[in-house]
């Protein structure tokens, strides 16, 4: 901050001496609120991101998967280029990979097991059209392997996980170029529901949360909010309106944190959106039994294509996006932090690159924040990654001196925890710990974050453990790996440990094998491969096996010996075995075969024998 003395001499009359200490109490007020105490730090990595980071989720390993496509890029489409790549945080490594067809702007999100669903994608460009099939990505392999198609394309989908573990997916445009506006329902072993109809056109890319009581609810972007009731499929319509009367296009929605000393009530916020964009941010608790949308603190910028991040606190901050939709000179740099204890906000500090359409932020599990991307034109995106560190990883030492913050550590914790179940984690500042939090991975792509979510945990401290009490159902925290933080008397959390939550913590996965064919193979279109599989259950015994054949006939079977299966056309086709136990838990990492396909005449290699 520059202050002249003389600008002040002119503006309060004050004398040369007064004047010149009110600017020294200036500096230092200035000073101190972009302390990193206060407001946290930026830093830009010194290492680019190689592919355009349109949609990008945290895994269970603690590595990031960028899920590209086509980037954006109607020739790379035009191509058949589609990309993707792995970043791990630790180590700077990025290891990019090359996909089968085009996922550019698709829906994600994890299933139980940590695996992330990716669904649909571009079957054309100008006009876009969807695709109606999905992948798996396994954070294990870090390969992707395709799954059942839905029933028609959905390009701009949004994908949302339910209480039992199944995945929804809802609107995106189809291969027809008209609006999606059915549900689907995955569930592994079994694929695709049917489709369910929705009474209205829904937006692209609908902003949906789960609610405690297992209902879904909608949003926005649009001006009215909507209930999808998942056990009948049905719909309760136009449940309140917001107060912005315009529809929030490219803002975000956050779930506030879920905490048990409040009976884990769901408030739902919205922000920003629109162009030109608003600072406007409302609140709605979906389950009140009338529920409205209220107005909350503004934001200290207006934001459209901008991105909300949930922090281990349950402090917000919204940072990105512009004015103008896709301006990069009306580009909104500063970042707010959001209390939603005081319902104020905060300055957060300053981006040093602006981030409009197809820009993420993510929490990591050492509770900083990863920001990448920007690509409102085409053929080039913003490549620089940043690094926010919020200020509960700063402290002041008593000279004065700006510090990192004391942490407080987790020791050890169990890898797997059931619902409502007791577990202890073990930590040397266990009377210390003001707050133990599971915190859902990230899923997030045009400025919304499918996944994130926080569920509060009571706890009670003794000695160098702390023994809390996991959430007593799916509604409240959905199956699957979340991210579980300490955090101290001091508001500082530790680095997470990833837990798996389920409702059979002590079922250990069936494992699967494909024993036909023993190896990749490569055969002429129209030829054959004889499948054949086995599987063991330590502790149980296999109640069901799942086959995918893409590109083959038939394209699934339920048998442990599908036997002969017909490739008629060239491509590259990875075919899966999902084997699943008598308490409906599948192997997590389920074994492929890639069988390429050629055009040309050639010899096929065919296990003759079966088992």
């Amino acid at each position: 901050m520059q202050v002249s003395i003389f600008g002040w001499r002119r503006r309060f009359g004050c004398s040369l001496g007064k004047c010149a200490l009110l600017v020294l109490l200036a500096t230092a007020t200035s000073a101190r609120a972009q302390s990193p105490v206060l407001t946290g730090s930026w830093e830009t990595l010194d290492y680019l991101m190689p592919i355009n980071p349109i949609h990008c989720g945290v895994t269970h390993t603690g590595k990031v998967v960028v899920v590209a496509g086509s980037e954006n890029d109607d020739d790379e489409h035009g191509d058949n280029i589609s990309k993707a790549a792995v970043w791990d945080p630790t180590t700077g490594s990025i290891v990019e990979q090359d996909l089968l067809w085009d996922v550019f702007c698709n829906g994600m999100a994890a299933l139980s097991d940590g695996r992330f669903v990716i669904v649909g994608g571009t079957a054309e460009y100008d006009p876009f059209y969807g695709d109606p099939r999905a992948t798996i990505y396994d954070p294990a392999t870090e390969k992707f392997n395709e799954v059942e198609s839905m029933a028609h394309g959905r390009w701009y989908a949004t994908v949302t996980a339910l209480g039992d573990g199944r995945l929804m997916t809802f609107s995106g445009t189809n291969e027809d170029g008209g609006t999606n506006n059915t549900v689907e329902i995955y569930k592994v072993g079994s694929g695709w529901s049917p489709e369910y109809l929705a009474p209205w056109d829904p937006p692209l890319y609908p902003r949906l949360v789960l609610m405690p009581d297992g209902d879904i609810f909608y949003a926005g972007e649009t001006i009215d909010s909507h209930l999808f009731h998942p056990a009948d499929q049905t719909w309760t319509l136009n449940i309140a309106k917001t107060n912005f009367k315009q529809s929030r296009t490219y803002g975000s929605v956050v779930l506030l944190p879920l905490r048990p000393e409040e009976g884990y009530t769901a408030r739902v916020m919205t922000m920003g959106g629109y162009s030109p964009a608003t600072t406007s941010v409302e609140i709605i608790e979906p389950m009140a039994a009338t529920p409205a949308w209220v107005y909350t603190g503004p934001m200290s910028e207006p934001r459209t294509q901008m991105n909300a991040t949930l922090l281990p606190t349950g402090k917000v901050i919204a940072l990105g996006g512009s004015e103008i939709n896709e301006d990069i000179y009306n580009a909104s740099l500063d970042a707010d932090l959001y209390d939603p204890a005081s319902g104020t906000w905060s300055p957060a500090g300053r981006e040093a690159f602006a981030r409009l359409y197809h820009s993420v932020s993510l929490l990591l599990p050492d509770g900083t924040v990863w920001v990448a991307g920007g690509n409102p034109m085409r053929g080039t995106y913003e490549e620089h990654m940043e690094i926010y560190t919020p200020p509960y990883l700063f402290a002041v030492d008593p000279n004065g001196n700006v510090i990192p913050a004391a942490r407080p550590t987790i020791t050890s914790a169990p890898a797997e925890i059931g619902y409502g179940a007791s577990f202890k984690v073990t930590t040397p500042d266990a009377l210390l710990i003001s707050q133990v939090v599971l915190v859902r991975p990230s899923s997030v792509s045009h400025a919304f974050d499918f996944e994130q979510r926080l569920i509060g945990l009571t706890f009670t401290p003794s000695g160098s453990t702390v023994r809390a009490v996991a959430p007593p159902n799916g509604f409240i925290a959905p199956p699957g790996y979340y991210m579980l933080f300490l955090i101290d008397q001091a508001g500082v959390p530790s680095v997470a440990r990833f837990v798996h939550l389920s409702a059979t913590p002590r079922d250990l996965a069936p494992e699967g094998t494909i024993t036909l064919p023993g190896t990749d193979l490569t055969i002429a279109a129209g030829l054959a491969v004889r499948f054949a599989g086995s599987a063991r259950d330590t502790d149980g015994t296999v109640a069901a096996y799942s086959w995918n054949f893409p590109g083959g006939t038939p394209a699934t079977s339920s048998l442990r010996n599908p036997g002969v299966i017909t490739f008629a056309e060239a491509g590259t086709h990875v075919v899966s075995l999902t084997v699943i136990d008598d308490l409906g838990v599948n192997d997590p990492s389920p074994p492929t075969r890639t069988i390429t396909v050629t055009a040309a005449p050639g010899d096929a290699v065919l296990p003759s024998t079966s088992r």
